[in-house]
């Protein structure tokens, strides 16, 4: 009598090595035969979310963290120096990162001009902890209503952690 496991490993190699091959391969036209018709699809991109164009800003932002905003200082008279405020002041267990390095870009429109169009800690009439306060200056040269925009890096932290951020703020000034 033959061995049957022999015979059932013969039989299961003939099966897993297979005359006539793989059945999903021969099925399956070369893909120099594919219709004309397919093309391939490229996945979708992820989108941005939109932003909020920098003229359409808010003048402040109350966030359970930290209050930032703009104030103005006026009146204001053409031609003359003028100064408008920005306040950051951190909200409960908040506090404003010391070592986190605070900018501001300032931009107008063109009737406007700044001494300083780019800000950093060492511009701050006030920077502690608890609060930071720019005297932001500025000359007007012509009378009417205009556009101040602040672009604004800084960070709020609590013991265990730090939260970088960075807002627009638009302030609206009437100029004599």
């Amino acid at each position: 009598m033959r061995n049957p496991t022999g015979l059932t490993a013969a039989l299961l190699t003939m099966v897993l090595c297979g005359c006539g091959g793989n059945k999903d391969a021969a099925s399956a036209p070369p893909a120099a035969e594919l219709p004309a018709a397919v093309t391939k699809v490229e996945p979708p991109k992820p989108v941005e979310p939109a932003k909020v164009p920098p003229s359409a800003a808010p003048s402040s932002i109350e966030e359970a963290s930290f209050s930032l905003k703009l104030a103005e200082a006026g009146p204001y008279k053409a031609g003359e120096l003028s100064r408008f405020v920005l306040h950051l002041e951190p909200r409960g267990v908040f506090h404003i990162n010391q070592e986190y390095p605070i900018e501001i870009s300032l931009r107008a429109d063109g009737d406007m001009s700044f001494p300083k169009p780019n800000l950093a800690r060492a511009d701050a009439a006030q920077f502690d902890d608890n609060k930071a306060r720019f005297d932001v200056p500025f000359t007007a040269k012509a009378a009417g209503d205009h556009k101040l925009l602040a672009n604004v890096k800084f960070a709020v932290c609590t013991a265990e952690n730090c939260v970088p951020d960075e807002r627009d703020l638009a302030l609206a000034v009437a100029v004599k």
